[in-house]
């Protein structure tokens, strides 16, 4: 059988999931603007706001794979770049796949870049309120209710009057992000988005990836393309939700104006 070579091959999807996300966070703001009850696909949650929800989940999702795929992307590339791998890097290849969460790789990840995590304490409490709101997602499980209740005739059953969530407006203490999944909204949404741009500009910053992200103007227009550098795209918020975090201090800069072309 004659042998065939199989080359490492690191793959990008960073792009991918930061224009899906992108473009679900559009349509959740549009959702708003027109209150638009119904959306054709997805996870529908309050009858009043379909395509806010659904589009507000979506953006949450693929800000945080865009997240993931940054982590991923950039550990791989930089353990493809040491021609004599330690036994940790060693160790890390094979854990990476399966072993480790993704608040153990973001950690690590900083780890082959000497990053002093103690500069960047807020930036990493907005990760880890965020993995949670994510994890509550992808692998969610009941909710606590409060409920009005009484003996039924049927032994060991009960008559359920009314049920209301324990907790109708509660958030998460620093990044203010929604606890309960069925009240995650356009606002929950473009929070999650900053936080992505954040931590990406942070993994881009310490590992100088130089990244350029691009979307689409126009979704109907496949070739109508914009670019930008993730201190561009932070620039092009229509508001920030957390000044206090200052890109500038660890995001790579280059000079360039953002094509409109």
């Amino acid at each position: 059988m004659e042998k065939i070579d199989i080359l490492p091959l690191t793959v990008d999807l960073i792009g991918v999931f930061f224009r899906s996300a992108k473009n679900a966070l559009a349509r959740a703001k549009h959702a708003t603007i027109i209150h638009q009850s119904t959306e054709i696909t997805g996870l529908n949650i309050f009858s009043k706001k379909h395509a806010e929800s659904q589009a507000a989940v979506e953006t949450v999702v693929a800000s945080f794979l865009a997240i993931e795929a940054t982590i991923n992307f950039t550990f791989f590339s930089e353990i493809n770049t040491h021609t004599n791998k330690s036994g940790l890097d060693k160790w890390l290849r094979k854990k990476w796949k399966r072993n480790l969460s993704i608040s153990d790789k973001f950690l690590l990840l900083l780890h082959y870049s000497s990053t002093d995590l103690n500069k960047f304490q807020a930036l990493t409490t907005l990760f880890h309120e965020f993995i949670i709101l994510r994890n509550r997602i992808v692998h969610s499980y009941p909710e606590q209710y409060d409920a009005l209740v009484e003996p039924s005739d049927i032994p060991n059953e009960v008559l359920i009057h009314a049920v209301d969530p324990c907790s109708k407006e509660k958030c998460f203490t620093y990044s203010k992000l929604s606890e309960e999944i069925g009240r995650i909204n356009y606002e929950d949404a473009v929070r999650c988005y900053e936080i992505m741009l954040l931590i990406i500009g942070l993994i881009d910053g310490q590992f100088m990836l130089k990244l350029e992200l691009s979307w689409y103007k126009d979704k109907e227009d496949l070739e109508s393309i914009s670019s930008g550098t993730l201190q561009e795209i932070i620039q092009l918020l229509e508001h920030r939700f957390y000044p206090e975090i200052n890109p500038e201090t660890f995001i790579w800069k280059i000079d360039k104006c953002i094509t409109n072309d």
